[in-house]
This record gives structure tokens, C-alpha cells and sequence, in this order.
């Protein structure tokens, strides 16, 4: 796995946001997570946090995993699409508070049996929302394999999110973004490794020893793609 990258730099600049590709500026406007999608985002990690706790299992989790589409511009067909967990950061202001408390949760579990500390591992993922500290200006997952989409990324940092979920309401968005590269140490990257740090060796995930990378997804246009009768 390489670790070693060359990346474009984003620019952000109040609700601007952008990047160079040899020399032409791309620049886009910044969006807002609809409240809709927000909501519906929340009420599936709730549910689902409900049925872990209660010693269920882990389905397809719709609101977490949606379709990422990258761009090639050296294919002849230019696109790569993956399911990726993508999940919501804190407030800019408030990410340093949930790293420390995600920080204090590992540290203070780590030793204990995973039914044992999964309600109080739980209970901190659990704050962000209860605490209404989630953020409508982007989302974030970690890169683990280094493969397509970071290669399409880092040449060409823009993706399009595709959420659907199951019948009978089918919710559906479609997020585009400019996506920003992130290493460690940056509180937006630290946030997305902690969180996956505190559930790592449960059964629902892959267990990965090594995340060099991880993307903030700055979202620049949202359309519910929920489907409706058609009258």
C-alpha cells in the first residue's frame, strides 16, 4: 500500500470553494446539507446504533453507504463508482471537543470485553446528534485502499454521492462535491479515524491496520432523488 501522494490543494474562501487542474481554476459554490437529508441521516445511524445496543446486526446501512463516483480523465470511459462508509463530522468549532471525548472513550474501553464497552462506545458516537453538533457543510470517510478513487481524487478532486435506501419510500440524494484530501493530524481527519478506531474489532466491520488518507466531502449541490408517483 503506498503512502507517499501528490494532492490538489482546495481553496476555501467564505462559501467558495476551489482547486487548479494545470492551471484552470475550478471554483464552485458551497451547498448545505438539506435539513431533509440531515434528518434522514441522523435517524438511520439512531436505528441502527438502537439495534447494535440491543444486540442485533448490522444490514445494509443505506445512510451510511452510499455510491461515490470518481472521475478519469485519462479513460476512454471516465468513471469508478464504490460503496463507501461516509458518515457526518461535528461543527468546525466543536471537533476538538468530540476527538477528546472519542479519545477518552478508546482509551477508557480498550481493555474491556466488546459487549462489555459497546453501550459506552455507543453512548459517545451517540452525542454528536443528541447534542445537535452535526454539520450540514460536509462529510468525511476514510481511504483504506488507495486504489481508483484516491488516484481519481487526487487528479481530479470532485465526486458525486449517491444515497439510496430501501422500500417503500426509496429516499434517495444525489451530493456533489469537491473533495478535500486529508492527513493526519488535521481535527477533521482525526475524527474520522477515532470514530473507526472505536468500533474497529467489531464484527460489522473489515478490521484495516493503516488509513493514510481520509476525504471531506464539501458538498456544492444536493437533489433528492426520492422518487414520486407520477400523475
Amino acid at each position: 500500500m503506498r503512502t507517499e501522494a501528490e494532492f490538489r490543494e482546495i481553496t476555501i474562501q467564505g462559501d467558495e470553494i476551489s482547486f487548479e487542474v494545470e492551471g484552470d481554476r475550478q471554483a464552485f459554490k458551497r451547498s448545505r446539507l438539506p435539513q431533509e437529508f440531515m434528518d434522514w441521516m441522523i435517524a438511520g445511524r439512531l436505528a441502527m446504533y438502537d439495534r447494535l445496543e440491543g444486540h442485533g446486526t448490522a444490514p445494509f446501512f443505506a445512510s451510511h453507504l452510499p455510491v461515490v463516483v470518481t472521475y478519469n480523465r485519462g479513460e476512454a470511459i471516465p468513471f469508478n463508482t464504490g460503496n463507501k462508509g461516509v458518515g457526518p463530522l461535528p461543527v468546525e468549532t466543536a471537533l476538538d471537543k468530540y476527538n477528546g471525548l472519542l479519545t477518552d472513550t478508546f482509551e477508557s474501553t480498550r481493555d474491556e470485553m466488546a459487549a462489555e464497552s459497546l453501550p459506552k462506545r455507543l453512548a459517545a458516537v451517540r452525542s454528536l446528534f443528541e447534542e445537535g453538533a452535526a454539520s450540514d457543510r460536509a462529510l468525511m470517510t476514510l481511504e483504506i485502499f488507495e486504489k481508483t478513487t484516491f488516484r481519481n481524487l487526487s487528479d481530479y478532486p470532485l465526486a458525486t454521492l449517491h444515497y439510496a435506501d430501501q422500500g417503500p419510500v426509496y429516499t434517495s440524494f444525489q451530493i456533489d462535491a469537491v473533495v478535500e484530501i486529508l492527513t493526519p493530524g488535521h481535527p477533521a481527519y482525526d475524527f474520522a479515524f477515532l470514530s473507526r478506531q472505536l468500533f474497529e474489532q467489531d464484527a460489522f466491520h473489515i478490521t484495516q491496520t493503516k488509513f493514510p488518507f481520509a476525504y471531506a466531502f464539501h458538498p456544492v449541490r444536493v437533489q433528492d432523488k426520492t422518487p414520486v408517483k407520477r400523475h
